[in-house]
C-alpha cells in the first residue's frame, strides 16, 4: 500500500489520514504532558481538536508521497514533568497507543459503514477507514525513531542530549527522501508484520 503508485483519490486519503494522525498524535503528547505537571503545550495551543494546531507542512506533504511523515513538534519541558525525563517517554508511549487504537477503531468501523451507507459513499469511507488504519499503525511505529522532527526525539531529549532546531528540516528532508525510495518501508516491515496482525487482524494488509 505505501508504494503504492499515487493516484488523486491516494493523495487525498493519504492528506486525510495524515491530517487525523498528526491530530491524534498530537493532542496524545500534549494532553499526557500537561497531566504530568507541564501546562506549557496548552499555553501552546495545543490541547485542541483543531488538526492545523498539530500540522508540520513537510511531515504532512511526507506522508502523502510516501506514506510515512509526522505531525508539528510538541514543545515539552522534562524539568515540569512529575516523573522527570521518564514523562518523556511515557508521553511518547501514549501517543503510539493512540495511533494503534485508532487504528483498531477504524477498522473495526469498515463493516458498519459497508451496511449503513449508501452504496458509493460505503465504499469509499470503507476504503479511506482501512488505509488510515494501516497508517496508523506504520505512523505509530514510525513515530518511536529518536529523530528529530518525529515525536521520537523526545527520547532524545529523555537521555539529555539536544539537537539543534536545524538538524530537524536537515533530518525531515532525509526522513522524506527516505521514506519515498522505500528505506523506512523496508528497515520498518519486521516489526510492521509482528504489531499490525495484533492491531488490524491476521489478515492485515502489508
Amino acid at each position: 500500500m505505501l508504494g503504492s503508485e499515487l493516484t488523486l483519490n491516494l493523495i487525498v486519503m493519504r492528506l486525510c489520514s495524515g491530517l487525523l494522525i498528526a491530530l491524534v498524535q498530537g493532542l496524545v503528547i500534549a494532553a499526557a504532558a500537561v497531566l504530568m505537571g507541564d501546562r506549557g503545550p496548552s499555553y501552546d495551543g495545543r490541547l485542541t481538536l483543531n488538526p492545523l494546531a498539530h500540522l508540520d507542512v513537510l511531515g504532512l506533504a511526507s506522508i502523502v508521497l510516501s506514506g510515512f511523515g509526522w505531525g508539528r513538534p510538541v514543545a515539552i519541558e522534562a524539568a515540569q514533568l512529575r516523573p522527570g525525563r521518564w514523562g518523556l517517554v511515557i508521553a511518547i508511549l501514549a501517543s503510539s497507543l493512540a495511533l494503534l487504537a485508532l487504528a483498531w477503531l477504524l477498522l473495526a468501523l469498515v463493516a458498519p459503514i459497508l451496511t449503513q451507507l449508501p452504496y458509493a459513499a460505503g465504499l469509499t469511507l470503507a476504503a479511506f477507514a482501512r488505509i488510515a488504519a494501516r497508517l496508523c499503525v506504520w505512523m505509530a511505529l514510525f513515530s518511536l525513531l529518536p529523530l528529530p522532527p518525529l515525536a521520537g526525539a523526545h527520547l532524545l531529549a529523555a537521555l539529555g542530549i539536544r539537537l539543534p532546531e536545524a538538524a530537524g528540516w536537515v533530518l525531515g528532508l532525509a526522513l522524506l527522501a527516505l521514506s519515498f525510495i522505500g528505506v523506512t518501508r523496508t528497515m520498518l516491515l519486521p516489526l510492521y508484520r509482528l504489531v499490525a496482525p495484533l492491531v488490524l487482524g491476521p489478515d492485515a494488509i502489508i
